[in-house]
């Protein structure tokens, strides 16, 4: 099995990347197998709280198998755009989830394992680990969102220099630019992404559902329209609505509480 998926908390769920063999790197039949760990996860609702993205062995994950890639799927237009398409929806599917995502890096997260770093809402590293999108050192672009989020993280230049040469970041550094919350020594890794994990499982599901969708569109919306739908929020969770889906889909932006 590529993806493992086990419980090691109360009401927390964890998909570990299971090819060690190949630094956990995404070939098809992996990104599906997340993709729809994701999409299961979502559905569970409040039976877990928090979901935790690791990767087995010396990596988190070393981005698209690029082997599986050049067997045939770069030479072939549809496959290779299917397989982009695919890696998107998933990262989407992970902020849009109703569980905070908890990324836990070991070893290497580079290129398309940076991104699906990104697209996780908290990242707990290892202080040594190597982060960073490496697309421009194969003349490649971005396909899981790094050109779009990084920017949103760290501002335009700061973005566009780790863009534009490839370069690397330690976990400790990850943590300095607020690419993550916290930077352990390899050995404790585990132990702190359950401890942080644990925590942020005692608060109640749908309270952290709406948290999330917050300060998820506070990136997106200006401020008066943000405040509005923060009174929005608070509205549908204290009438305690049967799905976020009215927290989000309800709120009518500029103009309307």
């Amino acid at each position: 099995m590529t993806l493992l998926i086990d419980h090691p908390a109360p009401r927390v769920r964890r998909l570990t990347l299971n090819r060690p063999e190949r630094m956990n790197a995404l070939d098809g039949h992996t990104l599906q197998a997340l993709n729809d760990a994701v999409r299961d996860c979502a559905a569970a609702g409040s039976e877990v709280k928090v979901l935790v993205i690791s990767g087995r062995g010396r990596a988190f994950c070393a981005g698209n198998d690029l082997k599986w890639l050049a067997s045939g799927v770069l030479a072939d237009r549809s496959a290779h755009m299917r397989h982009q398409d695919l890696m998107q929806d998933t990262y989407e599917r992970l902020e849009a989830a109703p569980q905070i995502v908890l990324a836990s890096v070991n070893g290497f997260a580079l290129a398309g394992g940076f991104e699906l770093a990104l697209a996780c809402d908290l990242t707990i590293a290892d202080e040594a680990a190597q982060m960073g999108d490496e697309h421009i050192r194969r003349n490649l672009l971005p396909s899981g969102g790094s050109s779009q989020r990084l920017p949103r993280r760290l501002g335009l230049q700061r973005a566009l220099y780790y863009l534009v040469t490839g370069r690397r970041m330690t976990g400790r550094e990850a943590v300095e630019l607020g690419l993550a919350v916290q930077a352990v020594p390899a050995m404790q890794l585990e132990t702190a992404t359950l401890e942080l994990a644990r925590e942020i499982a005692q608060a109640d599901a749908l309270a952290l559902a709406s948290m999330k969708q917050l300060a998820r569109r506070s990136m997106e919306l200006p401020l008066s329209d943000g405040l509005r739908y923060e009174r929005w929020m608070q509205h549908c969770y204290r009438t305690q609505s049967p799905s976020l889906e009215a927290g989000v889909h309800g709120f009518a932006g500029t103009g309307g509480d």
